[in-house]
């Protein structure tokens, strides 16, 4: 029974410093765009903490679906930094309007981004062009943030 209960002591403290890792993970990555408190972050699922304050903070905010995707970069062409949301799993950050690809399902040409997808609970890093990142259009809530 003493070696379930260290056991479980130990799952509990390795995942408590999974879920800090990933807040200091975004964090560091938006800490040029917003600068973000992570006492205020949801610790499962910071994203969804991370669009609120993105919401508030940014010059501008645009839901993205197949239409609104092509005029929607066009403007963001004109700020500083964008950032991109799909649901609470998904942030991204566009990195170059230049360097991008065509997209059939998206009619549009999608820029090269880097960001995290969230699955399972775990952060991965991702650096593609924004269709291989955001996937189809679809039913998914894709909110663009633009700041200067």
């Amino acid at each position: 029974m003493k070696k379930f209960i260290i056991i479980l002591l130990i799952v509990s403290g390795l995942s408590s410093q999974a879920q800090n890792t990933k807040i200091i993970v975004l964090k560091q990555f938006l800490s040029d765009i917003i600068k973000v408190d992570a006492m205020k972050l949801n610790k499962q699922q910071p994203i969804i903490s991370i669009n609120q304050i993105a919401q508030e903070k940014a010059e501008k905010a645009i839901t993205i679906n197949r239409e609104s995707i092509g005029s929607a970069l066009l403007e963001a062409k004109n700020y500083k930094y964008c950032l991109i949301s799909v649901d609470s799993h998904t942030l991204l950050r566009v990195i170059s309007f230049k360097d991008n690809s065509p997209s059939g399902a998206w009619r549009t040409a999608m820029p090269l981004c880097k960001g995290y997808i969230q699955r399972s609970g775990v952060l991965h890093e991702k650096k593609d062009y924004l269709k291989n990142l955001i996937g189809r259009p679809d039913s998914q809530i894709r909110t663009m943030y633009l700041f200067n």
